[in-house]
């Protein structure tokens, strides 16, 4: 079952107290989140509540991605999320440290014991454009600073339709076709297994922050 969603046009508590600043509920992510999130943000939404955590514990996965994906392109429009991560080997954060942090990191598939060690360092080690990428004539540009080190990869886009998919926002059902295609990108966490399912992790750069040539 995928988690509701609270809108709101501020992210000051106090702003959200004032006639206009709800921007309404949603009954879970949107199926098409790259489109939907671009309305969002054009509507001026600043803040996200996702009510329930996303649980990469779940044996399928396929809730855990729907939200995955919206706090993906929540991040890169610059629009905050409270949302709650649930993962079984917490350790393995980093992989996701580019999205907005959560405000609190479970353990373990039933507990709610709070990583707090996990949050915190996630939690100061965000900026803007950790892992991003943007897409030219037939290669992609991916900017990765989520191991404390800069890594700039140039790749072929491939016009398979699993990758063109999850460029797009569409998480392919894993398998060892896919799996063996996607190989490469597995490795380098461009591509995240959650359940059953994969989803492309880094985000469209909206706004390209520095010079090409420098991290």
């Amino acid at each position: 079952m995928r988690p509701g969603l609270t809108l709101w046009k501020d992210r000051d508590p106090a702003a959200m107290r004032l006639p206009g600043i709800h921007g309404g509920t949603l009954a879970g992510p949107p199926d098409d989140p790259v489109h939907a999130v671009g309305q969002l943000a054009a509507e001026g939404v600043q803040f996200v509540e996702v009510h329930e955590p996303v649980d990469l514990t779940d044996q399928d996965g396929g809730s855990a991605v729907a939200v995955l994906l919206l706090v993906r392109e929540l991040t890169s429009h610059g629009i905050a999320v409270d949302w709650t991560l649930r993962m079984p080997e917490p350790d393995r954060w980093r992989a996701l440290s580019h999205l907005h942090p959560p405000a609190a990191v479970l353990r373990g598939p039933t507990g709610e014991d709070i990583d707090a060690h996990v949050v915190t360092a996630w939690r100061d080690s965000f900026h803007i454009a950790k892992c991003g990428y943007r897409r030219g004539p037939g290669f992609l540009e991916i900017r990765d600073h989520r191991w404390n080190s800069f890594r700039r990869l140039v790749v072929n886009a491939p016009r398979s339709r699993a990758f063109q998919g999850l460029l797009d926002g569409v998480p392919v059902v894993a398998s060892a076709t896919t799996e063996r295609a996607l190989a490469g990108y597995l490795r380098e966490n461009l591509v995240h297994r959650a359940g059953r399912h994969l989803w492309w992790t880094p985000y469209r750069l909206r706004r390209w922050p520095l010079s090409t040539t420098i991290p």
